[in-house]
């Protein structure tokens, strides 16, 4: 993966990376070529000076179908974070879902994770949101909500809701990432202009389950900027390259969807994972389901036996678990036909520069990052005027 970004970023194109570790964008970062220096982007959410804000509510007001995408993989996130729908059940999920579209009706009085907690908790801002909710079906439901049950159906649902919240909003190195109301990303301006988005999510520093929500959160926001490039059809369009490591960590059901639909809106998903059975059936169904060409690299019995089809009579499950480092076997489609299986190795390694690495970190931090001060200010805020 990393030579196969190493030659998009050589191509001028745009690419992400998604590092679980940590490591492999201090290589890619010191491949970047001088004419491309201006084209990188270096998120480190766990470098607090100067945080770069990734509000997972916010959509572009010109599509404003992207609100029901939003809140519909929220849910998915939280549920894969927390499985919350066997915890919250059926009326759970519906003030969970009508709390997030009525904070997103008014960006202005704030739109983030801190509104959805103060939407259930607090009446008075309720009735604030309320009153600038221009969306009749939901201002129907909570007022129905209230009329039928009153506050003590929410008395139920706060706490639990509250709680896996409170894992960000109260965590240092969270709170002024998710809770800035404007995202310092342009997911749509990234793979439009070409830019090389580069995200360092090593659970090292951030710990599992930031690390995965910080993902699923950025993977969600390139498939919804993909999405609205149907506005593009019949024009023009720059192919982005999206790479995902250990990705069954940071999707959710809706990779079925990027999968299927990503390529006619030029995405290409190039992901990665240890062992097929890592993944759930109906993502393992879309990934291989959706899949012309194929390249495996030596793996265990289990999966080598899984993928034997793909390749027989040329090669045997036995042959793919005693392939040789940096060798593997190659199924290719083309022209909609596939080709004979053949074996190849990798090229060597290309060797970069570590000497630019920190000076581009630095100019990511200067560009895109703000003061922490400033940002724990705004929040605090926000935060006073729903008291």
């Amino acid at each position: 993966m990393l030579n196969m970004i190493t030659q998009d970023i050589k191509n001028g194109d745009g690419c992400c990376y998604l590092d679980p570790h940590g490591t492999d964008i201090q290589t890619i970062l010191s491949r970047i070529p001088k004419e491309r220096i201006d084209d990188v982007i270096y998120f480190d959410p766990a470098y607090t000076p100067r945080p770069m804000g990734l509000n997972m509510l916010e959509y572009d007001p010109k599509y404003p179908e992207q609100k029901t995408f939003v809140v519909n993989e929220l849910m998915g996130i939280f549920n894969k974070l927390f499985d919350m729908k066997v915890g919250g059940g059926a009326m759970f999920e519906q003030y969970f879902r009508n709390s997030a579209f009525l904070v997103m009706e008014d960006p202005e009085s704030g739109s983030t994770l801190l509104e959805i907690t103060r939407v259930l908790a607090d009446k008075e801002f309720r009735d604030l949101k309320l009153e600038r909710c221009k969306n009749p079906i939901i201002k129907q439901f909570w007022v129905s909500a209230e009329q039928t049950t009153g506050d003590q159906s929410l008395a139920n649902f706060v706490p639990y809701i509250s709680s896996k919240f409170d894992n960000f909003i109260s965590n240092d190195i969270m709170r002024p990432v998710v809770l800035q109301q404007n995202s310092v990303f342009n997911f749509r301006k990234i793979m439009d202009e070409k830019k090389i988005l580069l995200v360092n999510l090593s659970k090292g520093r951030l710990g599992d389950i930031n690390a995965n929500l910080i993902g699923l959160v950025l993977v969600g926001k390139i498939q919804m900027a993909a999405l609205s490039r149907v506005d593009m059809f019949g024009k023009p369009m720059n192919d982005f390259y999206l790479y995902i490591d250990e990705f069954q960590n940071v999707t959710t059901d809706s990779i079925a969807s990027i999968l299927s639909e990503a390529r006619k809106y030029r995405l290409s998903l190039n992901i990665a994972h240890q062992y097929i059975t890592q993944l759930e059936e109906k993502i393992k169904n879309a990934v291989f389901g959706n899949v012309g060409s194929m390249a495996v690299f030596r793996v265990g019995t289990e999966d080598a036996t899984f993928l034997e089809p793909k390749f027989k009579p040329i090669f045997s499950a036995q042959d793919i678990t005693k392939l040789d480092n940096r060798n593997a076997y190659v199924s290719m489609l083309v022209n909609g036909q596939p080709t004979k299986p053949f074996n190849l190795r990798t090229l060597d390694a290309e060797k970069g520069n570590p000497e630019i690495v920190d000076s581009l970190k630095e100019l990511s931090y200067v560009k895109y990052g703000r003061d922490r001060a400033e940002v724990e200010a705004e929040i605090m805020g926000r935060y006073k005027t729903m008291e």
